[in-house]
């Protein structure tokens, strides 16, 4: 192939993929390299600190679903087959920019604001990943991807200056396409009727709201039980010790599971409960309406954004709206009105929406 028609390059880091539970970043570092490899419109190659990684090993970790195999490889010992990476080609970071200035052509991802705008959510550690470097992440970028129009707002309240430079880079929700039957072939599962909740157990995700509402009329008239999925993070054990024990006989903590057990479990449900107080933009939201479940969620951040028209709102302060949201969206009409709606709304969000920003950034340099 000439120079002339040859693909740009775009070199991906895959540091999110060292993780071996897949949530938040690294699932959306997934997707991001799935979307930009069914485009066929750039070169593909990945690094972690600046070192190559072998496009062989990135996709059996995303094939696997967990980055322990590729982790190890890098903790080990450095293959000799392992390089400097390219520093003209794009490099494009998925969430922090580890090395600054590597190139000329950079762009890092902004996934939310709340370690800045709520440190009281957050351990110390998280805040000094995600603001200590931010300044000079931003100077050397060409582009700034924001996942949202929420994110986005809040990132140039602090950086008001980097606005020409900011991208939306929307995510999607997508299955593979062998759970549908394999779910089928399964017996079903024996938990009854109940609602389910996603995401790490931690402060931000306000999961205390559901909890305290437990004793008001409308849960408690309610056969309803509740699955909460995800593995428990930070500043959660007060709450976790508050629990009644009618409460503990209505909840199921699952903690981390599979991609296919998370499948399984949404797909029986209900709906999805949602009560962040600060989303940068919801990817459980959009998993729940891909399979046709509405959501019950907080009337804040990116989440309106996102959801749209296939959720019942509340003030994520007030546990009295949620309760009346709750007894609201329990309905069976309610349900059948919002099942349809939540389905087509999750379908504008897509790989090629995507693939599309991070394109045109490359594109757009090599015309």
């Amino acid at each position: 192939m000439s120079k002339a028609t040859r693909k740009p390059k775009v070199t991906v880091d895959v540091g999110p993929l060292l993780e071996t539970q897949w949530t938040g970043i690294p699932v959306f570092t997934r997707r991001l390299i799935l979307a930009l490899i069914r485009s066929s419109e750039v070169e593909l190659e990945f690094a972690t600190q600046l070192t190559r990684v072998p496009s062989q090993l990135v996709v059996a970790a995303i094939h696997a679903g967990t980055g322990s195999f590729l982790r190890d490889t890098f903790e080990s010992v450095i293959c000799p087959s392992h390089s400097p990476v390219d520093p003209t080609s794009f490099l494009l970071y998925p969430s922090v920019k580890t090395t600054p200035g590597a190139g000329p052509h950079e762009a890092s991802t902004i996934h939310d604001m709340s370690t800045l705008f709520l440190p009281e959510c957050h351990e110390e550690t998280n805040i000094a990943f995600h603001l200590d470097g931010l300044a000079e992440e931003v100077a050397t970028n060409e582009v700034v991807f924001c996942i949202s129009e929420a994110t986005r707002a809040a990132f140039l309240v602090a950086f008001p200056s980097a606005a020409s430079r900011t991208r939306l880079l929307y995510q999607y929700a997508e299955w593979p396409e062998d759970f549908p039957l394999m779910s089928r072939n399964l017996p079903k599962l024996g938990l009854g009727r109940y609602a389910v909740v996603v995401g790490t157990i931690e402060p931000r995700k306000n999961l205390g709201l559901l909890l305290q509402a437990l004793d008001l009329p409308q849960l408690r008239r309610s056969d309803l039980r509740f699955v909460i999925i995800g593995r428990q993070g930070w500043k959660v054990e007060k709450f976790l010790a508050e629990l009644s024990p009618e409460c503990r006989q209505r909840i199921t903590f699952s903690g981390f599971v599979s991609e296919f057990t998370k499948y399984r479990l949404i797909e029986s449900a209900e709906f999805l409960v949602y009560p962040s107080i600060y989303e940068g933009f919801g990817i459980p939201a959009l998993e729940a309406m891909s399979l046709a479940k509405p959501v019950l969620c907080s009337i804040s951040s990116s989440l309106p954004e996102v959801i749209g028209d296939a959720g019942v709102y509340f003030d994520p302060l007030s546990v009295t709206e949620f309760a009346a949201a709750f007894e609201e969206i329990s309905a069976a009409s309610r349900l059948a009105e919002l099942a349809p709606v939540a389905q087509e709304r999750s379908r504008a969000f897509n790989w090629q929406r995507m693939a599309q920003p991070v394109v045109e950034w490359v594109k757009g340099n090599c015309e």
